[in-house]
């Protein structure tokens, strides 16, 4: 009998020990939260705290107890994601997107031609216009869908400027001389002096005066009908049909680089007040109160979100502001900018000086830098995590959560290269023609 007392007093005992030590874990550790994200490819493997877990759609939703964990997404011969999270009770961590890249990326050729100088993505991204060197600079229109390429146009020299329509392109080839091609030939045969024509035009219109600048600094398509252009001279924007001579000056001063959205062309005028004029009613509006830096005015840039008005502008200062609507004051975000631009999503602007990029967050009004060595602007890629830079004829991404570069090209060829986020393909130039790589 005393032993069955015994045994009992022990069970007991040994059930209010394990209810306390439950209760105690209760109350330290409290309900689970949950770790979410999405891998691409959707093969990646997390492993959290040496457990493996995988999704056939790379699709993680995973619960966890309170606490800190370390993480490993990876697959081999990939990149790999590392990091480490802290997970609270019944809150969600979700890490968003993660991209993991191959170690020796696919190259597909695209167009094998050692002599390519440089090559340009038209607007639809199904056609490719390059420049190959002989002679003479012989220009081709590549057809992407067909395999098929048309030789449309020799010149001199190579482009200082250049812009698409659907059908023609508009370039400066050098010392005024702007002229217009057709795409493809076979709808005209040979292209066209814009610079004569412009003259011209000024000339029967009775708006060439004594004074007047003939120096076409500045020429964009602005509307469906691309026979229409406007110019910007030293002095002067214009609208022409250059196909009818009809011509109309729409401002009268010197101005910043124009940006063309739509309906509307958008500068700054040589006082500092930005300003825009509507291609259909010719009206002039001033955007904002404040009144930028005119110091050297050539080298403003102005960027601006699709269908809203928000704008980011790069004073020749080199001072970066934020303008966030015509009646509030810009926010100065960045000193010493060469470059930027609003991300894919357009929540976050990237800011590039020597060395250097700023990332500024629109919804958190924080900003970020970091050290990155670029020959050239970097640019945003896939989503706000990663960029494309250049450095040493090597093209890279650079993940920004991570602070980590990884190689996607060697030997790219006049630091020519192209992303098209709407295909999410990279195109560039390499000494055996143009390739691709898709991600």
């Amino acid at each position: 009998m005393k032993k069955i007392l015994l045994v009992f007093l022990i069970i007991i005992i040994l059930g209010i020990g394990v209810f306390f030590a439950f209760s105690y874990y209760q109350k330290d550790s409290g309900p689970q939260g949950i770790l979410r994200l999405k891998a691409y490819p959707s093969e990646a493997i997390l492993k959290i705290n040496n457990k493996d877990y995988q999704d056939k759609q790379g699709s993680f939703n995973i619960k966890l107890n309170p606490g800190k964990y370390n993480i490993l997404l990876s697959i081999p011969d990939y990149s790999f994601i590392e990091t480490g999270i802290n997970i609270e009770s019944g809150k969600i961590v979700d890490l968003g997107e993660y991209f993991l890249f191959p170690n020796n990326p696919k190259k597909e050729d695209v167009i094998l031609d050692e002599d390519i100088s440089y090559f340009y993505l038209t607007p639809d991204s199904n056609r490719i216009v390059y420049i190959n060197k002989s002679s003479k600079f012989k220009w081709y229109l590549f057809n992407r869908n067909t395999q098929e390429k048309e030789l449309f146009w020799e010149t001199s020299s190579l482009p200082l400027d250049i812009n698409f329509s659907s059908k023609k392109l508009v370039t400066n080839l050098g010392n005024n001389n702007w002229r217009i091609a057709f795409l493809p030939k076979s709808l005209i045969q040979n292209s066209v002096s814009l610079t004569d024509a412009f003259k011209k035009a000024l000339t029967d219109a009775e708006l060439k005066k004594g004074t007047t600048s003939l120096n076409i600094i500045q020429a964009n398509f602005y509307s469906q009908e691309d026979s229409n252009l406007i110019i910007r001279t030293e002095d002067a924007f214009y609208l022409l049909n250059f196909l009818t001579g009809d011509i109309e000056r729409i401002y009268e001063g010197e101005s910043s680089p124009f940006f063309v959205d739509e309906n509307y062309v958008y500068f700054i005028k040589e006082n500092g007040v930005f300003t825009k004029i509507s291609f259909e009613t010719k009206e002039e509006n001033q955007i904002s109160l404040y009144s930028f830096s005119i110091e050297n005015l050539e080298d403003t840039k102005i960027r601006k979100k699709n269908d809203n008005d928000e704008f980011l502008i790069i004073e020749g200062s080199q001072k970066a502001s934020y303008l966030q609507s015509p009646e509030s004051l810009p926010s100065i975000i960045g000193e010493n900018i060469i470059d930027g631009n609003f991300s894919l999503d357009k929540k976050e602007i990237l800011l590039v000086s020597k060395n250097k990029i700023e990332i500024y967050d629109l919804e958190k009004d924080i900003k970020s830098s970091q050290t990155l060595y670029s020959d050239t602007p970097a640019i945003w890629f896939l989503n706000n995590d990663h960029l494309l830079f250049l450095k040493d004829q090597s093209l890279n991404i650079f993940l920004v959560k991570e602070n980590k570069i990884w190689p996607l090209a060697s030997n790219v060829k006049n630091n020519n290269f192209i992303y098209d986020p709407s295909i999410n393909y990279i195109f560039y130039l390499s000494d055996e023609g143009i390739l691709k790589i898709g991600i």
